[in-house]
């Protein structure tokens, strides 16, 4: 295996370590009954080829908007170029170990009337050899400024040993970077050091198996002492996902019912979602329940299935519209999934067209916008003592109402610096009555790379010439 120099692009990626294989799926149709035997004759009708194994936890990242780094092993045969082709056009950057005596692994389905009919596993185990190993951990070392976190894909297929299993979370650990693993090896120990571990319900079983323990709360601690993880995230299909941590708290987080039509790569779906989530600083209870909201979609479609862009989106949007997120949380799904945020800010004393004229002129040029509104508090600072007209509570009701805002943050002191610092937005609004560059927060906009917005306001509208 050849590492040439790899010019990375100024954003971090997530580096993918683990197996890959071709998921194909043949479509076919029962032509007739066959005379030898009481069994049906398929034609087949299309053959499609599909990323598997770590590839799909790379490809489910890319496809929400992430950027990743995949290392792996499999043959320059039919299939591997098969996969090298598919890896190149969804974008996914890689190192590859190529090795004429290896055969890249094949999953391959039959399908009829949109069924697996049943899987041909065309694989065998070959280990990594030693050498490959060392410009594996060499390369990590040489780059790992420009990784942003770690996700271990183990298929057990051979790449992943436990010497490059711990060569390279031990970089990733040095430089606090969090370290995400999809296990299928019972010996949890090899995983030592990960920050989160991933199993399904029957991997985690297994482990406390190999281990001759039991679900007792004494037991699992005993594994935490073996893999030193922060946590256990331990999905369970239907019933949602048990998070383990290490002081022995435990959280259920609930699946939504859902249709099952197809589980093939779900699992890779959620670890490569929850990493993504977790590398952008969303907390973990919060990713859970989004990643396992983004299965609940896969599993709905055919095949070995990825989100597209447009989808993820729309669960960002379903997930931010529970009263309990707060707006800080929603800002930074926002900006994940790519919309454009705007703010406007003002005390909205006595609502009237020009107000609404506006937040409507506003929303044409941002997908979310945001009012900051002046506590009542603020409004005495700068008014005086008579004002506001109407309370707080009256202002914030009927903002609600008006369909061009996504949210309100209500903010005490006299300016709204403060919380555009904190939420840094793409885009300031504010009417003309004033000059873009005396705007509070101008500076902070600018300087975060922001536009300043002035919307030209109808005339003879002020609260003021209402009271």
């Amino acid at each position: 295996m050849t590492m040439k120099k790899y010019n990375f692009k100024n954003f971090e990626k997530i580096l993918i370590l683990g197996d890959v294989f071709l998921d194909i799926f043949q479509t076919t149709e029962i032509i007739k009954i066959s005379p030898e035997r009481p069994v049906p004759v398929l034609e087949p009708t299309k053959i499609i080829n599909l990323l598997g194994g770590a590839a799909n936890v790379a490809n489910n990242i890319q496809s929400v908007g992430g950027s990743t780094f995949l290392i792996s092993k499999f043959s320059n045969d039919r299939h591997g170029k098969i996969i090298k082709k598919m890896l190149s056009k969804n974008k996914i950057d890689s190192k590859i170990i190529t090795d004429k005596e290896y055969s890249t692994p094949v999953k391959q389905r039959i399908v009829q009337n949109d069924h697996q009919f049943c899987r041909l596993d065309d694989e065998f185990f070959f280990k990594i050899k030693k050498k490959d190993e060392i410009k594996v951990i060499n390369f990590v070392k040489k780059n790992i400024t420009k990784f942003q976190s770690l996700i271990i894909s183990d298929y057990s297929k051979g790449l992943l040993t436990k010497n490059l299993i711990q060569g390279v979370i031990k970089i990733f650990k040095k430089h606090n970077k969090k370290i995400f693993t999809d296990p299928k090896n019972k010996n949890i120990s090899v995983y030592k050091n990960s920050s989160f571990i991933c199993p399904n319900q029957n991997e985690f079983v297994n482990f406390l198996d190999y281990e001759k323990l039991s679900l007792k709360e004494k037991s699992i601690q005993k594994l935490f002492k073996k893999t030193q993880a922060n946590a256990f995230v331990i999905t369970k299909g239907s019933k949602g996902v048990s998070v383990i941590f290490n002081d022995g708290k435990k959280i259920e987080v609930p699946q939504k019912d859902i249709n099952v039509y197809d589980v093939t790569g779900a699992g890779d779906t959620f670890i490569g979602l929850l990493s993504y989530l977790l590398s952008n600083k969303i907390d973990l209870i919060n990713s859970i329940k989004i990643s396992s909201f983004a299965c609940g979609k896969i599993v709905q479609k055919k095949h070995t299935a990825v989100l597209d862009f447009f989808e993820f989106q729309k669960i960002i949007e379903e997930f931010c519209e529970e009263k309990s997120i707060e707006l800080s949380l929603k800002i930074s799904l926002w900006k994940l999934a790519k919309f454009k945020i705007g703010v406007t800010n003002g005390c909205f004393d006595i609502l009237h067209s020009g107000h609404i004229h506006l937040l409507g002129e506003a929303k044409k040029y941002c997908d979310k916008l945001v009012v900051l509104l002046n506590s009542d508090n603020s409004i005495r600072k700068i008014k005086g003592i008579e004002r506001p007209i109407l309370k707080l509570k009256e202002r914030v009701k009927i903002l609600n109402t008006i369909k061009h805002i996504d949210d309100i943050k209500v903010f005490e002191e006299k300016t709204p610096e403060k919380i555009i610092s904190q939420l840094l937005p793409d885009i300031l609004f504010k009417g003309s009555d004033y000059k873009a560059r005396e705007l509070a927060g101008y500076n902070i906009i600018k300087n975060s790379g922001g536009k300043v917005k002035i919307i030209k306001k109808l005339k003879n509208f002020s609260s003021s010439k209402f009271i």
